[in-house]
């Protein structure tokens, strides 16, 4: 099982936290210790400004050091921008859970999306 899964926080000018990322585990048992869940999020003010692919990047390289070589974003259909982030960098579509959350009134899918390392 690898151990130390990596996480890193985004910083502005201020040293304010801006924003953040993590792997975790995808699930506990053995069979599953290649793979990782990746979070993360930054404030909708500093999106569009290269944050987001400054984690991913981080995060990919440290989890391949850790033996990881899965990562599965699960994502909320309403976050397009998400999506189309996902995508663009080399994540692929792999499933979707329907209708199963809720946010504001509106009922959503959670879809995954995965990249192999």
């Amino acid at each position: 099982m690898c151990q130390g899964y990596p996480n890193a926080a985004v910083r502005n000018e201020s040293a304010d936290a801006v924003g953040f990322g993590m792997l975790r585990p995808y699930n506990p048992m053995p069979a599953f210790s290649r793979t990782a869940e990746i979070t993360y999020f930054i404030r909708p003010d500093h999106t569009g400004h290269g944050l987001g692919k400054r984690l991913l990047d981080f995060l990919t390289d440290e989890g391949r050091k850790k033996g990881i070589t899965s990562i599965l974003a699960s994502i909320s259909s309403l976050n397009e921008g998400s999506i189309r982030f996902h995508a663009r960098h080399g994540f692929l579509e792999c499933g979707r859970f329907k209708s199963i959350g809720q946010k504001q009134g509106k009922v959503f899918d959670v879809v995954y999306y995965q990249k192999m390392l």
